[in-house]
């Protein structure tokens, strides 16, 4: 099991008796599951403090050329906290920032000494909901932990019971590195004197309009708190990124959201980040905020706008925190604009409940506007929730069918080259789209019919495009979704009767509107359902390059039981390209 007693390294593994003797019967738990219950509550572990810098990332803030962000956490205030960058691997000499240390409540799960998850079993009513008892309280017929569980059952979520939480002061640490040189190489440590440092990271600054660059796309690495110890998802999530970087000498790297699945569980965010920290430690990162990231533990509790912002270290643009931020940078003359598709509750700004608020909209709209004025060759635009998938989140999501047409019309008039997406776990490549309205096409997409041509590489170009490319590609973690559109109407309408509004027509035109698209984990739960039970061993990621006047984008799948130690495999399964002429 990975043992996240906060701040004990992921990835130990224990054999570990439970500690509890409580009398325990087997029974058919609220959740329909056999389980063995115990009659009291397990010993609750105290969360251990940890005072070594951790949940450390570093992330694009600002000019790119002269700026680096950072943010860390520990336990204890550090109040000579600092980065230390420098041109040399020893850190000699450095450049010294002073960060914003601040106080947050996070909230980490009960455990039980050997780092099991507890869950109560509440007695449930004829409607599923918790019976209350004498003191207002659920009734609960028992408590269980997670040790020795398997099976989809598990993995999908449906045997978890009610889980508790415990309140715990912390404090992330905010700076961001100013004046540097650009096209510099920079290694750099966050800590304190007194207290404890972290390893040695590195990143480059960006260089002149022009010249070459490299990221890498990943998204929904997403790992629950129910699988922490079942089947561990931040281990997939990690290793997808390892592989890319192997395979890509990667300036960058683009997460396109949903970070965790339940953004209140603090234990989540240690596990995805500590497991990803050495890759993490290699380049800095950009990241879009996805729906999941504010999540609360309980269906319908309010969601914690502030929980992405708190472990990211990103811009907030017009003061607006609301389950992530909107912001934008320049790299190497591409400009890159970041959205936030949690900007989605209602309000004087957004009445409707739409994706984007009116004011991010307009945003949106004046950035890319000026970034073109300024020069920009390139444009790509990210977000999270997409506007054109293989699944069903594309075309059912309220909150973007009620922005898709103003949106799409923006993204047309704005010359977007890229779009780059989430949400939908399931490989998805549009071919060029140009926008039309909703009174002529459902979709708002007609096909770009601009030249394409076979490069020297064997590679298909668009050449002078005029519409936009939008790309997912499908998820970094284990929980994936049917390549539904691809399956008959009858069996479309079956699984999402949302959807029921879909003729044949409408289904051949969406399709065709795909140049590249597909579920890799062949699942026969796909048979009756859009998504798995959180179990694929297979995942994907892409790698964009741009190297002036062309830009050409590798989808690769990495495959293998990564947790029964089988050495995982990477293969690219697709690539095309554009070329401004």
């Amino acid at each position: 099991m990975v043992l996240l007693v906060p701040f004990v390294l992921a990835g130990c593994q224990t054999n570990a008796a439970p500690s509890t003797s409580e009398t325990a019967s087997s029974v058919v738990s609220s959740s329909g599951n056999e389980i063995e219950l115990l009659e009291s509550k397990p010993k609750v572990a105290e969360v251990e403090a940890n005072n070594v810098p951790n949940r450390i990332i570093t992330t694009l803030n600002g000019d790119t050329q002269t700026q680096m962000g950072f943010n860390w956490y520990t336990t204890d205030k550090f109040d000579d906290a600092k980065a230390w960058v420098s041109t040399s691997e020893d850190l000699s000499d450095p450049l010294i920032f002073e960060p914003e240390a601040v106080e947050v409540t996070n909230q980490y799960a009960e455990r039980t000494e050997d780092g099991f998850y507890i869950y109560a079993d509440l007695e449930m009513d004829e409607e599923g909901n918790p019976v209350e008892g004498e003191n207002s309280e659920p009734v609960v017929n028992g408590y269980y932990t997670d040790e020795g569980k398997s099976g989809p059952e598990w993995t999908s979520g449906d045997a978890v019971g009610s889980l508790d939480l415990v309140d715990v002061t912390e404090y992330s640490y905010k700076t961001l590195a100013t004046d540097l040189e650009p096209s510099t190489t920079y290694y750099y440590q966050v800590g304190s004197e007194t207290g404890e440092k972290s390893e040695v990271g590195t990143f480059n600054t960006s260089g002149e309009s022009g010249d070459e660059f490299t990221f890498v796309q990943y998204t929904d690495t997403q790992n629950a708190y129910w699988n922490e110890n079942v089947l561990n998802e931040a281990a997939y999530g990690a290793d997808t990124i390892k592989q890319a970087l192997e395979i890509a000498d990667a300036d960058f790297v683009l997460h396109t959201g949903d970070v965790v699945e339940t953004a209140e569980v603090e234990d989540e965010w240690i596990d995805i980040f500590s497991q990803s920290e050495e890759s993490w430690l290699q380049q800095p990162l950009v990241v879009a905020p996805g729906n999941h990231d504010e999540y609360a533990l309980k269906y319908g509790d309010s969601q914690l706008t502030e929980k992405f912002n708190e472990h990211v270290n990103v811009p907030v643009t017009n003061d607006k925190v609301d389950g992530g931020s909107y912001y934008s940078l320049d790299y190497n003359g591409v400009h890159i604009v970041v959205a936030n598709t949690n900007d989605n509750k209602v309000s004087e700004d957004n009445p409707e409940g739409k994706a984007l608020g009116e004011e991010q909209l307009a945003w949106i709209e004046a950035d890319i506007k000026q970034a073109r004025e300024n020069g920009a060759e390139w444009v790509v635009l990210t977000y999270h929730k997409p506007l054109y998938s293989k699944s069903y989140h594309s075309l059912q999501d309220e909150d973007v069918q009620k922005v898709r047409e103003e949106f799409m019309q923006m993204i047309d008039e704005l010359d977007v080259d890229l779009a780059l997406q989430g949400h939908d776990h399931v490989i998805s490549r549009t071919k060029s789209l140009n926008f039309v309205p909703t009174d002529e096409n459902f979709s708002n997409a007609t096909i770009d019919q601009s030249e394409v041509v076979i490069g020297e590489d064997n590679v298909e170009y668009y050449k002078n495009p005029s519409g936009t490319v939008f790309v997912l590609p499908n998820t970094g973690g284990t929980k994936a979704y049917d390549d539904l559109y691809s399956k008959s109407l009858e069996h479309v309408h079956e699984v999402r009767p949302d959807l029921d509004w879909m003729t044949q027509e409408d289904l051949d035109y969406y399709n065709n509107l795909f140049a590249f698209g597909g579920q890799p984990q062949k699942d026969g739960v796909f048979a009756n359902s859009h998504s798995n039970n959180r179990d694929s061993t297979v995942q994907n990621f892409a790698v964009y390059n741009v190297n002036g006047d062309e830009l050409t984008v590798e989808i690769y799948q990495v495959f293998g039981e990564l947790l029964e130690g089988e050495e995982r495999a990477v293969e690219k399964v697709h690539e095309f390209g554009i070329v401004k002429e």
